[in-house]
């Protein structure tokens, strides 16, 4: 599952370790600008700095399309490090060049920060006004700082994710509305039909088989729409699908068309069985003033509507 940028700064001391991380680097590479950076499917994000150098322009908070970054051309997939001594005498940065000047970087060393089950958190980065040699051996050593904060990920993940499907959990959510609650959104609340007969019949391993395949279907549907949307696992068969902004009532009613479609649609049929998802849907504004407690209980009521009404719909609350 895609990250999003709003996850890594809810973790417990998020801000302190990442400050930490730069300071130890800091005293490996004293003369070089350094920044740690989160990397999503389209952008790079920049989360904290250190800097010595005013002529560097890359703040906290920069974020620029991936594809215009040298952070893109890190082999992610073997974990190593990429390093430009002398960006004036590189070719093929056509793509890149323009940020590079205006950042008035001339070199750069990239470490990857990749977690143990292979997922990209993203880089911490030293860059330099000029040309610069960057050490072996010091190298390395930033790559065991980052090895030690890919730990603490990992930790975080695992106190927010739900083992099973991946999908952030209950524990997560109400940090996560803490934080967002004051923004416009929309809480779709989703609950199978069926699936006690698939537990009951075919046992709790097809049972889990069937909660990991509806994650990956409603991941997709949020990934199709394009939205800024976050999908939580409550426990048992029921999940939360949460977006951010303001939607108006026909783009809501398509995007639940499309999850009633994918989570309708199931190779468990021909086993006679027949399993479908019934939606409970709430809109709210950032006027709204209430818990993360009464949205999901507003929620609940459009969803035994769609219950009561013969299942595979949705209702609005």
């Amino acid at each position: 599952m895609q990250r999003n940028t709003y996850e890594y700064p809810l973790y417990n001391n998020f801000n302190e370790l990442t400050m930490n991380i730069l300071i130890l680097a800091k005293e490996i590479l004293p003369h070089s600008f350094l920044f740690l950076s989160i990397l999503t499917n389209t952008e790079q994000y920049v989360v904290a700095i250190s800097s010595n150098n005013e002529n560097i322009t890359i703040k906290k908070g920069l974020k620029l399309p991936l594809n215009k970054t040298l952070c893109n051309r890190i082999d992610f997939a073997k974990g190593i490090p990429l390093k430009y001594e002398d960006l004036s005498k590189e070719p093929n940065l056509e793509e890149v060049k323009d940020t590079l000047m205006n950042a008035n970087v001339n070199a750069y060393l990239g470490i990857p920060i990749i977690l143990k089950n292979g997922e990209v958190f993203g880089t911490l980065c030293a860059v330099n006004e000029s040309a610069t040699k960057y050490d072996e051996r010091c190298i390395k050593l930033i790559e065991k700082i980052t090895n030690l904060f890919s730990f603490y990920l990992e930790l975080e993940r695992i106190a927010y994710r739900d083992y099973l499907t991946g999908c952030y959990n209950r524990h997560f959510l109400e940090k996560y509305f803490n934080e967002y609650i004051e923004k416009a959104g929309t809480i779709f609340l989703l609950d199978l039909d069926g699936f006690k007969e698939i537990n009951d019949s075919l046992g709790h391993s097809m049972g889990d088989i069937v909660l990991k395949e509806c994650a990956i279907k409603i991941e997709s549907v949020i990934q199709q729409h394009n939205l800024n949307g976050v999908l939580f696992r409550l426990g048992g068969d029921e999940f939360l699908v949460h977006l951010v902004g303001d939607f108006d009532n026909q783009e809501i009613s398509k995007i639940a068309q499309t999850l009633v479609k994918k989570l309708s649609s199931w190779e468990l049929q021909v086993m006679d069985f027949y399993l479908s998802v019934s939606i409970g849907i709430l809109t709210y504004s950032n006027k709204d003033k209430q818990t993360l407690n009464e949205l999901i209980k507003k929620a609940d009521n459009a969803l035994y509507r769609a219950k009561a009404s013969g299942k595979n719909t949705y209702k609005f609350f």
